[in-house]
């Protein structure tokens, strides 16, 4: 599609896109009601923390086109300094979300500004190194991180309510409070990304996306617009990484290794990139798979990953939700 006609059309919206964000809203909030077994509930978790790094991957890779295979390492970015800022600093939980959002997003613009010059592979393989490189980090920095022998001993969150008190979310004792916090940046997230997506700057990173050149020749600042977005999507993993921390209380660089990030590209592009409902699918369905998978084998697991991402380049490039959308419109009306 012409990039200058990107830009003058935005997305039409239908009576039932602009309500199923509600609907399914509530039907996440019910979950924890049916799912009521701590193995249940911490998957429950462990999906909505995986959504939230997705869908700020898929600003990446779904939305402008950018390949990035260094997520994970923002996430410990944001992990680390949420944990170190309460531990060492005495930082309030709230505050420390917003600081580990906060160092994510410097350190994106720290290796997003001069790389996204670069394109395609080239990016891919500064991320990729990039990743390697903040892994290395978590685990040669012993005094700050304990390196290899982990972080333990993280505090629970806390959260002070006007005229209600102040709560910790004890998730070794529920984990339905920590659920709905979790819960709440999810939908946070998704607003965001729904509402970069209908903006002039969503229409612009689909134009970059289509074809970059040619949307520089109709006026769009594309570096401009690539650093924007890749901070945003490393701040959303920065959020992610606080929320982690503080709900398994301990860290190791082992987490946030280039493994990791293969995971939420595989997830990315099994659901759907750059599809309203992928970075849902993709993270629910994978990682319930992984859970199951890991209690019979770790290794088994990551294979069963790849095996997912070439059946996905193969017969669904846009992924189960793309394919999906695909069939549909093919179907007899």
């Amino acid at each position: 599609m012409n990039p200058s006609a990107i830009l003058a059309s935005p997305r039409p919206r239908t009576r039932i896109r602009a309500w199923m964000p509600a609907g399914l809203t509530g039907v996440a909030a019910l979950l924890p009601l049916g799912l009521r077994s701590v193995a249940h509930q911490n998957l429950l978790v462990l999906i909505a923390i995986n959504i939230i790094l997705v869908a700020s991957l898929d600003l990446l890779i779904g939305q402008t086109g950018l390949i990035s295979l260094g997520h994970a390492g923002f996430w410990g970015v944001g992990a680390y300094t949420s944990a170190l800022l309460v531990m060492r600093g005495g930082l309030p939980f709230p505050l420390a979300l917003l600081g580990a959002a906060a160092a994510a997003a410097v350190a994106g613009l720290f290796i997003g500004y001069p790389s996204l010059r670069l394109r395609g592979h080239y990016f891919a393989l500064v991320t990729f190194v990039f990743g390697i490189i903040l892994t290395l980090l978590f685990t040669s920095l012993v005094r700050l991180t304990r390196g290899p022998m982990g972080l333990p001993g993280i505090p629970f969150a806390k959260i002070h309510l006007p005229g209600l008190g102040t709560y910790t979310l004890n998730t070794f004792q529920s984990k339905v409070g920590y659920y709905y916090l979790v819960l709440v940046v999810v939908v946070f997230v998704l607003w965001v990304r729904s509402r970069v997506a209908r903006s002039r700057m969503g229409r612009a990173l689909v134009a970059i996306r289509e074809d970059e050149d040619l949307a520089m020749t109709v006026g769009v600042v594309t570096h401009r617009y690539k650093v924007l977005v890749f901070v945003v999507s490393t701040t959303f993993a920065g959020l992610a990484g606080s929320l982690y921390a503080h709900y398994t209380t301990f860290l190791s660089p082992e987490i946030f290794t280039f493994v990791a990030s293969f995971d939420l590209f595989v997830m990315n592009l099994v659901g759907g990139a750059g599809t309203p409902a992928g970075p849902l699918v993709g993270p629910i369905l994978l990682t319930v798979l992984r859970d199951i998978l890991r209690n019979l084998s770790p290794v088994l697991a990551e294979i069963v990953f790849g095996i997912f991402l070439i059946a996905s380049i193969a017969f669904l490039p846009r992924g189960l939700v793309g394919g999906w959308r695909d069939l549909m419109a093919r179907w007899p009306t």
